[in-house]
């Protein structure tokens, strides 16, 4: 399949839930067929229409979309799922699920569920390696502003960024990038997420925020002073780090124009998967979220309460 696929070709590719079976078989079981239910690697029975497959090891049946993000949808769904999927990855700033629907032909809700699924999948990017050489921090609030919001949903107390989301990123130097929404900016929160994705001892470049002399025990700290205007001193800078910031915040009012904090981590991982991604073809953002998307269930229920 040619990598650089526009929609149209894309979706006559996978036209038929047949095809889209067939295509997430070769994803599933590229080192070979396994049960989803046992995990074992005995031989797998195949009916004739290549819906349900059987275990010769544990005897259950199962459909390849077993314990994926397509779940317990209906098989003739999946053309529409391909086509969200091609959508949500390639689109630079997303697309909302009223626009999904209208595009592909199916309620807000269920598309607002179809992209909070595939988002969750995000999460489960296997490059685990902590960043390293020189990395960027930075701290941003996502939220409307208190002013424009109706009387009735206004938070008196604090200054701008009250009522907001806050996000903490860390990026390598023009590489790999991580957001991590928090409960708060200080440094011993920011410091535990450090520890968890940045190499001890690795150059930081950041802002002159106070917060990060929690930070210098374990990290070569060097700092520019926004607030006096200088934004780069001797190859110092967070200009990384606040591209990403910027998609976020075209995501935020461009497309979505509000989401709700409970929801707010995989909006993040959406845009930091489409950030580190960008030099990707079309089909190889398709095949890391398809990849992704093993295992990666989100039933409604755990949706709606904010537990997943």
């Amino acid at each position: 399949m040619d990598s650089k696929q526009s929609l149209i070709e894309f979706t006559q590719k996978f036209a038929t839930p047949q095809a889209c079976l067939k295509y997430l078989e070769k994803i599933r079981w590229k080192n070979g067929e396994y049960c989803p239910k046992c995990g074992s690697t005995a031989k797998i029975y195949h009916s004739k229409d290549g819906i349900l497959h059987t275990c010769s090891e544990c005897r259950g049946q199962f459909r390849i979309i077993y314990k994926t993000i397509f779940g317990d949808s209906m098989i003739k769904m999946l053309p529409k799922w391909f086509a969200a999927i091609y959508i949500d990855t390639n689109y630079s700033k997303g697309i909302s699920s009223i626009q999904l629907g209208k595009t592909i032909g199916v309620t807000q809700k269920t598309a607002w569920f179809m992209l909070q699924r595939i988002r969750n999948a995000f999460k489960n990017d296997d490059d685990n390696d902590l960043l390293e050489g020189i990395v960027e921090i930075d701290e941003t609030y996502i939220g409307g502003k208190e002013k424009n919001k109706h009387k009735s949903k206004k938070l008196n107390a604090g200054r701008g960024t009250v009522g907001k989301a806050i996000a903490f990123g860390m990026r390598e130097k023009e590489g790999k990038a991580v957001a991590v929404h928090v409960e708060d900016s200080k440094g011993t929160t920011l410091h535990k997420q450090m520890s968890s994705t940045v190499l001890q001892g690795t150059t930081i470049h950041a802002d002159e925020n106070r917060a990060y002399e929690a930070l210098k025990n374990d990290y070569e700290v060097q700092q520019v002073n926004h607030s006096q205007e200088e934004y780069e001193q001797e190859g110092i800078h967070t200009n990384s780090i606040e591209s990403l910031w910027a998609l976020v915040k075209r995501t935020y009012m461009g497309t979505h124009h509000h989401w709700s904090e409970k929801h707010t981590q995989r909006y993040l991982n959406a845009c930091v998967f489409r950030i580190n991604r960008k030099k990707k073809d079309a089909l190889d953002r398709i095949n890391d979220l398809l990849s992704m998307a093993m295992g990666a269930r989100l039933t409604y229920k755990e949706l709606i309460k904010g537990s997943a």
